[in-house]
């Protein structure tokens, strides 16, 4: 999921906002968010699955409920609610904004963009966050 991110907002959109029209863009968009569609939801499943194994088998997890007992603690906290905003800035990008996008709305394609970069950097910091925790 962060892959698709990263490429969409540092490679594909620039690259083709400047060579299609908005309404172009936002149905070669539309297709390749429906085809990545299954792919996100199995990441989130394997996301789901191995996430919860590594937090239950880690010697620092103190129980659910236990949220501020030690640093790992935190940082699995602060990760799960980093996690939980960039899914819901991902429906909403993907339900809301990218439908607006249109050669007669300029500004939609720049909220789309803007929700993209920040994702981009939610996930980024989601993942150095699990490192850190893992890590320490």
């Amino acid at each position: 999921m962060v892959g698709y991110y990263i490429f969409t907002s540092l490679i594909y959109l620039p690259i083709f906002a400047r060579q299609m029209q908005a309404n172009a863009l936002r149905a070669m968009l539309e297709l390749a968010s429906a085809r990545l569609r299954p792919y996100f939801g199995g990441s989130l499943l394997i996301f789901l699955v191995t996430g919860t194994h590594l937090m239950l088998i880690n010697k620092d997890y103190l129980g659910l409920g236990n949220f501020f007992g030690n640093a790992w603690s935190v940082l699995i906290v602060i990760k799960h609610v980093l996690v939980l905003a960039f899914l819901a800035l991902a429906i909403f990008s993907e339900r809301a904004l990218l439908g607006q996008i249109s050669d007669q709305k300029p500004e939609a394609l720049k909220q789309f963009r803007w929700a993209l970069n920040i994702n981009t950097v939610l996930g980024v910091v989601i993942m150095l966050l699990t490192s850190i925790a893992q890590a320490g």
